[in-house]
């Protein structure tokens, strides 16, 4: 392409944009989200890739946010203790989100962080946004996890969501021990192997009110057993702290 010519493509840029891309199929993007908030804006998904996902909305238990009809689960129901209020996910973790977390989180598709954001923002949008959240935290990654992988999934998807809803990010916890991954346990080893593998590790001081209402963010919730964990060490550190989950997938 000639000079004269890529002046006149910027100048045709400027004057009639080009529209967005999807993120995960890069064909032009020509829909707007409905119905997901009260503020409609440009989706990151065509309306194809958004297909593929099954996003949570109508009856829900009211603690960790599965599609349920009635107040609780039976999981919840069976959890005789926990130190989170309750629990949000955007969609449901089906064949479509595993791959697409597993490119992310274990394949480095950092790409896809913007992505994982915008469907947490799905979820803000619908049970966080009316609340006074005082701050973000992230679920840590042991250090060997850290090096193998190089980045934390779960504390760059908290940054970019807090910059999308303007609401600080705090480093809090520290990881003891490197564990396995939940998907590999049976539902009693996953209750039982985050026993104790957190601690409140404040990365700075924070200016925090008493009885801070502070959002933890992970990627995944399966049994709640990370969230109840991560949220116990918190409040040993920070006296009645109210904590709640947010999860992309469910």
């Amino acid at each position: 392409m000639s000079g004269w010519q890529r002046v006149l493509r910027g100048m045709l840029d400027i004057l009639y944009p080009p529209p967005p891309l999807c993120a995960l199929c890069e064909r032009p993007l020509r829909h707007f989200l409905q119905g997901r908030g009260a503020v409609e804006e440009p989706s990151l998904l065509c309306v194809a890739c958004e297909k593929q996902f099954a996003f949570i909305a109508g009856e829900i238990c009211h603690v960790c946010g599965r599609p349920w009809i009635g107040e609780s689960c039976g999981d919840c129901l069976r959890r005789k203790e926990r130190d989170f209020l309750f629990s949000r996910s955007a969609v449901r973790y089906n064949d479509k989100m595993k791959e697409l977390l597993a490119r992310y989180k274990y394949r480095g598709d950092r790409k896809l962080a913007e992505v994982m954001a915008f469907f947490l923002q799905q979820a803000w949008r619908l049970h966080y946004a009316e609340m006074k959240v005082d701050c973000l935290t992230y679920i840590p990654l042991h250090e060997a996890r850290l090096f193998e992988r190089t980045f934390n999934q779960a504390e760059e998807m908290a940054c970019l969501l807090g910059k999308r809803v303007g609401v600080p990010v705090y480093g809090m916890l520290e990881r003891r021990k490197a564990t396995e991954k939940q998907s590999k346990k049976d539902r009693a080893g996953r209750l039982h192997a985050l026993e104790n593998v957190f601690s409140y590790a404040p990365c700075g001081k924070y200016d925090l009110p008493e009885r801070p209402v502070i959002v933890l963010v992970d990627d995944v919730y399966t049994t709640g057993t990370t969230v109840a964990e991560a949220g116990r060490a918190i409040r040993t550190g920070i006296s009645g702290a109210q904590i709640y989950g947010l999860t992309v997938a469910r």
